[in-house]
């Protein structure tokens, strides 16, 4: 594989674990949670900063900006001077109390225009359709829209790319382990989240003492861009934000780390 799209690769794989790792398919679970045991994950206005390693290179960032209406917005841009990668995309998701995805769509630039999908539910006939899109600018209607494909749902409940962040910070202190129905990429999978019952600490370069995290384990069968699914670990906040700190995920070409180093959340520091 060249190094150019391997680590193209790592950078969006990153991304879409807090969008990604961040689904649709599989009958649906008879103990599919209906309300998370936390009410206070959804914070007006938080804004989380991440950078995305592979070996050891910094790759880029991913932003993460939360909104009080359920929605939330991702933007993954590689590091400028990169001889090896230039990536910019951005990630949508409107979700319900749950966290199931209501709405959602994302472009990434190529080139002078950007180029993505956007999904568009008929809940009452459980099917996605898969809409590509072209748009000349980011502020400009699609100048092209081609259905490309449909989905069909065994359930209305499902995750997206960013809503699979989310979900997770819901039912974190849940002691369980539930597989979700997910759409990652137009690919039909499921996500299985292990919540562990003790918490630990992790270590983030941002901050000089050690966090009070859980540790959530998984796998994702939704295979999305380049064929890429499998094992992740993620460390969120023992708290009720649930706020995620640190990802490890395994992709073609090994591991790739992503810590959290900047944060904004009204009344929220991070716990010990």
């Amino acid at each position: 594989m060249p190094a150019r799209d391997s680590v193209h690769h790592a950078l969006v794989f990153g991304g879409l674990f807090l969008l990604s790792v961040i689904t649709l398919s599989g009958a649906p679970p008879e103990d599919l949670p209906l309300h998370p045991p936390e009410n206070s994950v959804i914070s007006e206005g938080e804004y989380l900063v991440y950078e995305v390693s592979w070996t050891v290179f910094k790759l880029g960032t991913i932003r993460l900006w939360t909104h009080g209406d359920y929605t939330a917005e991702a933007y993954v841009d590689s590091y400028e001077g990169l001889p090896i990668v230039d990536l910019h995309s951005i990630h949508y998701t409107k979700m319900d109390s749950c966290f199931y995805s209501l709405a959602s769509h994302s472009v990434e630039k190529h080139d002078d225009e950007w180029q993505g999908q956007e999904y568009r539910y008929d809940t009452a006939r459980r099917c996605i359709y898969v809409e590509e899109i072209c748009k000349k600018d980011l502020r400009s209607p699609p100048y092209k829209r081609e259905t490309r494909d449909s989905v069909q749902l065994a359930t209305k409940s499902f995750l997206d790319g960013v809503s699979i962040a989310f979900f997770p910070r819901g039912f974190l202190h849940a002691k369980r382990t539930l597989t979700i129905p997910t759409v990652l990429y137009g690919k039909l999978g499921e996500t299985t989240f292990r919540f562990s019952e003790k918490p630990t600490t992790e270590s983030i370069d941002a901050d000089p003492q050690p966090v009070r995290v859980i540790t959530v384990t998984g796998s994702t069968s939704a295979e999305g861009i380049y064929g890429m699914s499998g094992d992740f670990t993620g460390w969120f906040s023992d708290d009720e934000a649930g706020v995620p700190i640190k990802g490890k995920l395994q992709v073609l070409i090994g591991s790739v780390t992503v810590e959290l180093i900047q944060w904004t959340r009204k009344g929220w520091t991070l716990p010990r």
